[in-house]
């Protein structure tokens, strides 16, 4: 079968824009990729001179977020740094600071989120009774062990955080596997402190 010279345009057209679409997906996806390595990298740093200084940074100057804590998972060997806001635009980049003043764990219930498909993916498959351990900005390390694990309908139940008790609540949404983001559900993950 023999094409007409438009209809081999039109397809040459097709093909020369399906090729640019392809290059430009593959494009984005590096850059979203190398972003979450620099990003990573930067937030290191920052939490470094956190560190050394006691108090908080930003991991880079225009950033609306600091670093004030990290949090270590030694049953699944994972390290990761919280900033100091749980905003959508935050938590691209690490778990987010909703709850509780992690310079004074002895006096209030640390919540984090994260969200369920990155940072806070983990809690999926965590144990009751795994270690979590969190350091501040003071360099003061602290122990908790996981208790239990609930999911929480924000539709119908009210998801509140002890202020005046040592803990620590890591909460992300729910479920694990949902092809959309947000929803109602959340699960909440609760530890209590060790002593130390």
């Amino acid at each position: 079968m023999k094409l007409s010279s438009s209809h081999s345009t039109k397809l040459s057209v097709v093909a020369a824009l399906a090729l640019l679409l392809s290059l430009g997906t593959g494009f984005q996806a590096s850059w979203i990729y190398g972003k979450a390595i620099a990003a990573q990298i930067l937030l290191q740093h920052a939490w470094r001179q956190s560190l050394a200084n006691k108090t908080p940074h930003k991991p880079w100057s225009w950033a609306d977020m600091s670093t004030v804590a990290r949090i270590d998972i030694p049953h699944i060997k994972r390290t990761l740094i919280v900033l100091s806001d749980a905003s959508g635009e935050a938590m691209a980049f690490g778990p987010g600071l909703a709850a509780g003043d992690v310079q004074l764990p002895a006096q209030s219930t640390i919540a984090i989120g994260g969200h369920r498909d990155t940072h806070l993916a983990f809690l999926e498959h965590l144990p009751i009774g795994a270690i979590i351990n969190l350091e501040n900005t003071a360099g003061d390390f602290i122990r908790y062990e996981l208790l239990d694990k609930t999911v929480v309908d924000t539709r119908t139940q009210e998801m509140r955080v002890a202020q005046n008790q040592p803990g620590l609540v890591l909460i992300t949404c729910y479920p694990f596997s949902a092809r959309q983001t947000g929803g109602p559900l959340r699960l909440v993950a609760r530890a209590r402190m060790l002593p130390s």
